[in-house]
């Protein structure tokens, strides 16, 4: 624990929470409300299905091509400022996105409020490494994980129940781009940047293609964002099928094809807050990201079969073991020749892979399941197996090498 760390006692925690915020209500809420209103958004625009589904990769897109320079920004001009300022225009985006009139501007907030994530999403677990111990830093990234889980969950069951008391999605989105402003205006006054060490001060005179080049010139940093593209792809297509697969399939109503879902994600609020924990007191992080994403795509092809109370057994634990995946935000902090000075920049380059995933695989398995319906199943499964073997290939990181060296 460096002097720093020592001396920030409780402050870290306000850190934490702020972190959780963002993670709760930006991410969580603010990206996931909108899926639920799709079929007023379509009628208001005069838009029809096939135009949803570029609308909705829009913010995969914008957040694909911004999340490396969103790093850069963070390690060259600090946390408080570009996590503030990105979750500022987070919520611009969704109050502009209540003036859309049809599929272009409509395609433009949902691109730019991407091109906002990109800001925040890499320097959150910067800012977390800047102010909690090593011990910490699993504990840390997993609470703001299990945040996105629980906002995203939240999304799925309240959106229906509040949209008509507010008037409609256009009011829902203005009031959800206030409040994520303000909470962008309340990181800005309540988080700082730790003081520079020596070889962190030396990121901020790095200029983007110096920080790039020396982040890509390490192995494991490229074999990180190999498992980013993996996991993140077999996540964002499995969730953007399950709940058809159930009902069309299955012969599940959409409620319950909708409760399955929910029952993922509140498994993996739990896992999130569990499994880093858990690696944190062991001090390693292979032991737990491997076997936990290799179960948990284990159980995604398992779930194209099972029935009944089979299913929700598996359900329960596909989130729950989907819990190690914070641990891939956790290495960056760790690896030798990235640490906390690159940090944003090592977990930049990891999302834009994993976005690059999640705009390939839904289109690869979406592929499959034309020719059966389970072969998705089994390829977003595998998606999440390869990226536990891949991760395999790492140096073990962790305070317990950390002590241990």
């Amino acid at each position: 624990m460096t002097d720093t760390q020592a001396t920030a006692g409780g402050y870290r925690w306000l850190v934490l929470a702020n972190g959780v915020l963002v993670f709760t209500f930006a991410f969580g809420f603010g990206w996931t409300y909108i899926v639920m209103v799709v079929a007023q958004v379509l009628a208001e625009l005069n838009l029809e299905m096939s135009d949803w589904g570029m609308l909705w990769a829009a913010i995969s897109f914008g957040t694909l091509v911004s999340a490396m320079i969103g790093g850069i920004l963070g390690d060259r001009y600090g946390v408080q400022k570009i996590v503030g300022l990105g979750v500022v225009l987070m919520g611009v985006t969704l109050i502009m996105r209540a003036t859309a009139s049809g599929f272009g501007s409509m395609y433009v907030w949902m691109f730019l409020f991407g091109v906002a994530l990109a800001l925040t999403f890499p320097n959150v677990p910067k800012a977390l490494g800047m102010w909690f111990a090593p011990e910490e830093f699993g504990m840390a990234n997993g609470v703001t994980q299990a945040g996105y889980g629980a906002g995203a969950a939240l999304a799925l069951a309240l959106t229906p129940l509040v949209l008509e008391p507010v008037g409609g999605w256009r009011s829902l989105s203005i009031i959800l781009g206030v409040a994520t402003a303000a909470i962008g205006v309340l990181w800005f006054m309540t988080v700082r940047d730790r003081p520079h060490e020596p070889d962190e001060a030396e990121a901020g005179h790095l200029g983007t293609v110096a920080a790039i080049r020396q982040v890509l010139s390490i192995r494991d940093a490229w074999t990180l964002a190999v498992c980013h593209m993996l996991f993140l792809g077999g996540y964002i297509g499995i969730i953007g099928y399950a709940p058809t697969y159930f009902v069309d399939e299955q012969g599940m109503t959409s409620a319950t094809a909708g409760a399955v879902v929910s029952v993922i994600m509140w498994a993996y609020v739990v896992g999130a807050l569990v499994v880093p924990s858990i690696s944190d007191r062991v001090g390693l992080r292979k032991r737990f990201y491997v076997p936990g994403m290799f179960i948990a795509g284990a159980c995604m092809v398992l779930s194209g079969y099972a029935l009944g109370v089979s299913l929700w057994i598996v359900a329960l634990m596909w989130g729950f073991f989907g819990g190690a995946a914070p641990l891939a935000f956790v290495v960056p902090l760790e690896m030798e020749g990235v640490g906390r000075r690159l940090a944003g920049s090592a977990v930049g380059i990891a999302i834009t892979a994993g976005y690059l995933g999640g705009v390939l695989a839904p289109v690869i398995g979406m592929w499959l399941v034309g020719l059966t319906p389970v072969a998705g199943f089994y390829f977003w499964g595998g998606c999440y197996m390869l990226s536990a073997v891949l991760f395999l290939l790492l140096k073990e990181t962790g305070p317990y090498i950390r002590t241990a060296s």
